[in-house]
């Protein structure tokens, strides 16, 4: 490591990120839902030649902005319509989000942070999830890491008056991107963890030097043409469903069920960076007395703080929410561990957390064990969870690492286990459980020149994957109408609406299979010949 230059480590740790954060992306399908919508959104956009109306299903999307359907409209240029296109602007965030981490952290701190900042994000599965996506989700991230790096860059070399005018350029162009990406929750983020930082240091005055309002200048050159047009090509009404509701009431209320007690967002924090979270309780408490000499531990916690208390408050709690902060998280915990690397008389106090993994380690693959047995779908693949083995492994090999005081070869055994398991996990089971889903199950069972018909609720993906409109019903009249219409018609509906669709006679179910691991039931029926 001590050989490698930063540009040299920037490329052997790009091209790393890039081969594990690609594994297995053109082996699933795009099935939940909101990869379904973004993919087939961008399709739909990229076949009309139609860079400004978001549209699902041919109907108006309302909601996210499009930097990330431009990004899958020109991959699906290069590279044609597939899974794997609709995800490689995903992967290439998630590579420029650890890259940029890693500059972060050799920049302020040295190469060894730095490396073991980018270990505890390569070695998150919730990362190589996030980042496998098709959704606007990796997008943010990479353009709120860059606006927060850009930031701390400025900060650093207020005293140079050109470098430090670059990197606050290069922080609003960040946030145009961001702004477009998902909207005005980057401005948020980056604005309240910038101020608490400089309010921590009690240099408020900054502010005075960022170039503020030429900065909204920039942010609204890159963003109010876009805007606007699709306000005036939808008459309002993408303005009106996107800022109403996918942002204020998303705040003040659960959306969907995704709510949650105020705790649960640090807890998703402390699953996300598995297995190194277990030292993270440590790490915010060793920033927290160093913060005051070490300018940069005090950034990394404001940014932490902002994200994981912004969306605590949040009426709606996901899971992706406090990935923004992963990159700052990761590398507290990596200056930590730095710092220990260097004081051996600080090793004994990983102890308590090293035996908290172990336990967790050896639990693991029983949860997921009994996770596919209990889901009938999948109960019969529940043998794949032997993969999850390189848990308790990995947890073996630190600790005997640890007893033997080889503290940088237990930062590997763990790392190394979770990487493994990745890889497996990815390329192997995954792709076979979900073949299991329903929309696999189902779709060949459609022929070219049915007309399909939704009943009230479907999954999103069959549009995608039908690759022509799906007309969706509300009421039993509309679908009758629509049944004495066309001769020959395929139903996609739920179990739930079995009751009301029992009335239909000319109706036949063809077949029905439940969602992974969620309770509801996709059920198609088809018209019968005699009617």
């Amino acid at each position: 490591m001590k050989t490698f230059t930063l540009s040299k480590s920037l490329v052997v740790l790009g091209i790393f990120s890039f081969l594990l954060l690609s594994l297995g992306t053109n082996k699933l399908m795009l099935y939940s839902l909101d990869e379904a919508k973004n993919a087939e959104c961008a399709r739909e956009m990229f076949e009309h030649h139609n860079w400004i109306v978001p549209t699902f299903n041919d109907e108006l999307r309302t909601d996210k902005p499009p930097l990330h359907y431009w990004v899958m409209m020109s991959s699906y240029h290069l590279f044609g319509v597939s899974e794997f296109s609709a995800r490689l602007g995903s992967i290439l965030a998630g590579v420029g989000t650890i890259l940029l981490t890693f500059f972060f952290a050799w920049r302020n701190r040295n190469p060894r942070t730095a490396w073991i900042t980018a270990l505890v994000l390569l070695a998150s599965l919730h990362i190589g999830v996030q980042f496998r996506m098709a959704v606007p989700d990796p997008y943010l991230i990479f353009f709120l890491t860059l606006a927060w790096v850009s930031f701390f860059e400025w900060y650093r070399k207020l005293d140079q008056s050109f470098q430090s005018s670059r990197w606050i350029w290069l922080m609003y162009l960040a946030l145009g991107l961001g702004v477009l990406t998902k909207g005005p929750i980057a401005l948020v983020l980056v604005g309240l963890s910038g101020g608490l930082f400089l309010f921590m240091r009690k240099e408020l005055g900054y502010l005075l030097q960022m170039k503020l309002l030429p900065g909204i200048i920039l942010i609204l050159v890159l963003t109010l043409p876009w805007y606007l047009s699709v306000h005036q090509a939808t008459g309002g009404a993408w303005t009106e469903g996107f800022f109403l509701k996918h942002n204020l009431s998303r705040f003040q209320a659960p959306m969907e069920g995704h709510g949650g007690f105020f705790l649960v967002t640090p807890l998703y924090v402390l699953i996300g960076l598995l297995p190194f979270s277990v030292f993270l309780p440590q790490a915010i408490y060793s920033a927290w007395k160093q913060r005051r000499q070490q300018e940069v531990l005090a950034f990394a916690l404001s940014v932490a703080m902002v994200v994981v208390g912004f969306f605590s408050f949040s009426g709606t709690k996901l899971f992706n929410y406090t990935v923004p902060s992963y990159p700052f998280v990761a590398f507290l915990i990596g200056a930590f561990l730095d710092t220990v690397l260097e004081q051996e008389s600080l090793w004994k106090s990983l102890r308590p957390s090293l035996i908290v993994y172990i336990v967790l380690a050896a639990l693991l693959p029983i949860a997921f064990y009994l996770g596919l047995r209990l889901d009938p779908v999948v109960s019969h693949l529940a043998g794949w969870a032997f993969i999850f083995l390189t848990f308790p492994l990995g947890a073996a090999a630190a600790w005997y690492r640890f007893r033997h005081h080889q503290l940088n070869r237990t930062i590997m055994a763990l790392t190394g286990s979770f990487i493994v398991t990745a890889i497996l996990f990815f390329q192997l089971a995954y792709p076979i459980i979900d073949r299991e889903n329903p929309v696999s199950q189902t779709i060949q069972l459609i022929g070219p020149e049915q007309k399909v018909i939704a009943y009230k609720q479907f999954n999103p993906a069959y549009v995608f994957y039908l690759n022509r409109p799906v007309e969706v019903m509300q009421t039993p009249e509309a679908l009758q109408n629509a049944l004495q219409v066309h001769p020959s018609v395929m139903v996609i509906s739920r179990t739930e609406f079995l009751s009301e669709l029992d009335e239909f006679e000319q109706l036949q179910e063809v077949i029905r299979k439940r969602d992974l691991f969620e309770t509801p039931t996709t059920i198609l029926l088809k018209k019968s010949p005699e009617y």
